[in-house]
Order: structure tokens, then sequence, then C-alpha cells
């Protein structure tokens, strides 16, 4: 079967990346070598939604070239997305790194790591799909 290519996620991409399953995020170093990171993300309103440590490689590289690929997948479908980050300020980061969290390890297991997890200074980080590519879906 050969990959499919969509300007913006489809219906079956977006039945697809509503299941928690893992982001891994790639940002472009400082050398020009990619970096890649597996985060927990949400796909709502036409972006992705991420939070991560404002300390992170990611962060620091989107900083400096907000060009990123996001690979989400189950081993045997996948959904690429090729776009552009931005460090969103405006939102409560907290919030959000609490959807999260709740999104991925439930109310229980949330509420087990998240004192934690808000010791670290978190930032939003939000991506635009500019290109979307699909396989086995």
């Amino acid at each position: 079967m050969t990959p499919e290519v969509h300007p913006v996620l489809d219906g079956k991409q977006i039945e697809f990346v509503s299941r928690p399953l893992l982001s891994k995020v790639g940002t472009i170093g400082s050398d020009g070598s990619p970096h890649v990171t597996p985060t927990w993300y949400v796909y709502e309103d036409g972006k992705f939604t991420i939070t991560t440590a404002e300390r992170a490689v990611k962060v620091q590289n989107i900083r400096r070239d907000n060009r990123v690929s996001l690979l989400i997948d189950d081993a045997y479908k996948y959904v690429i997305v090729k776009g552009k980050a931005e460090i969103n300020k405006r939102r409560d980061v907290q919030k959000e790194t609490a959807r999260l969290a709740v999104r991925y390890l439930g109310e229980e297991g949330a509420g087990k790591i998240l004192p934690d997890i808000m010791k670290i200074k978190h930032v939003i980080i939000e991506v635009t799909p500019r290109d979307v590519l699909s396989y086995n879906l």
C-alpha cells in the first residue's frame, strides 16, 4: 500500500491521531542534524498541542528554526506531519500539561506524577500541519 499525502488531516487521520499514541517530534539541531523525542500531544482545532520542559532541546531548536515533523504510529499504521511550531505563551501551560497527563495516564495516574512534573517550568508548543502523509489507515 502506498502512503497517501494530504495538506490537512482527513477523517481517518484525525481518528487515528485522536488515540493516545506517542508522537515522535523531529526538530533541527543547531548543527543541522535531526533531533527526535517522544512526546504526549493532543490534536484539536487543526493543531497539535505539546507541553514540554522549557529547557528541552526541542524547544531551543524550535526557537531557532520552527520547522518540525511529527510521527504518530502504532507500528503498522502511521501519520507523519510536517509543519511549523510555535511556542504559545497565551494559554495556561499547567492546565494543558495536566490535560495531557490525564489523556495518557488517566486521572489517578496523572494525579501521582503531576506534582513532580509541575516543579519544572513548561511551555506549550503548537504545531500547525503543512503536509500530512499517512500509511495503512
